[in-house]
């Protein structure tokens, strides 16, 4: 994949796209989003923008103007804490997301590869691969190591859910509205009891590389802890 990497600060700019060529991507590292909308010959399938580094006064308007003249871009945003209202809003269009630091690279690589997916009609899966967990999208069907995970409908959506935000804290309102839609009264404690189930039927444990937490007065975050790569 052809992927542009904004961030003014070249030490972390050298370190991101050191990350993403390792894992076989093509990067063309830029301090600013100036190319991207005057220059069509920086081709790319995904950009990749370090916020703290890039907010400047015009940095909104411009990241903006890349996604008016490259609708179909996809963008990943990294930031050391949710984004504020307006970014906020500019992530809530389609094929848009974001990555809190201090950054890992697993978490980098499987967020760039589940956000090109939703553009790419030839990355389109209906199982998605995390390490020894698998998920059957079209049959609602967990694994680990191959065998199949006994769960609720609401169990597998939210399993989902929070693996493919893998590092990145989710609110309470943002997990109610993504797995309870149609509820408007939902209680913190069932889902802190569907939490607990996910991580007991899910093994979430260190020694498989993963760690399912709270985030106090927020919500829950999944993280990899020792993941290959």
């Amino acid at each position: 994949m052809r992927i542009a990497i904004v961030d003014s600060d070249p030490k972390q700019r050298a370190r991101i796209t050191q990350m993403l060529r390792d894992a076989q991507h093509s990067c063309t590292p830029l301090s600013g989003f100036e190319k991207l909308v005057s220059d069509t010959d920086v081709d790319c399938d995904l950009l990749l923008c370090h916020w703290q580094a890039a907010a400047t006064p015009s940095a909104l308007p411009a990241l903006q103007r890349v996604r008016q003249v490259r609708p179909l871009l996809p963008v990943l945003v990294l930031v050391a804490q949710a984004p504020d209202q307006a970014l906020a809003g500019l992530l809530s269009k389609p094929h848009a997301d974001y990555l809190v630091l201090p950054l890992r690279a697993h978490d980098l690589r499987l967020r760039v590869t589940l956000l090109h997916r939703q553009v790419s009609p030839q990355g389109q899966h209906s199982v998605l691969q995390f390490g020894a967990y698998a998920f059957d999208i079209d049959n609602a069907t967990a694994y680990l190591d191959g065998k199949p995970i006994t769960l609720t409908k609401k169990e597998f959506s939210l399993a989902l859910l929070l693996f493919r935000h893998l590092g990145q804290p989710l609110s309470r309102a943002t997990i109610h509205e993504a797995v309870w839609p149609k509820e408007a009264e939902f209680s913190s404690r069932s889902l802190d009891t569907h939490i607990a189930r996910v991580r007991l039927k899910f093994a979430l444990q260190p020694d498989r590389g993963y760690r399912l937490t709270p985030v106090y007065g927020y919500g829950y975050q999944l993280q990899a802890t020792d993941f290959p790569g």
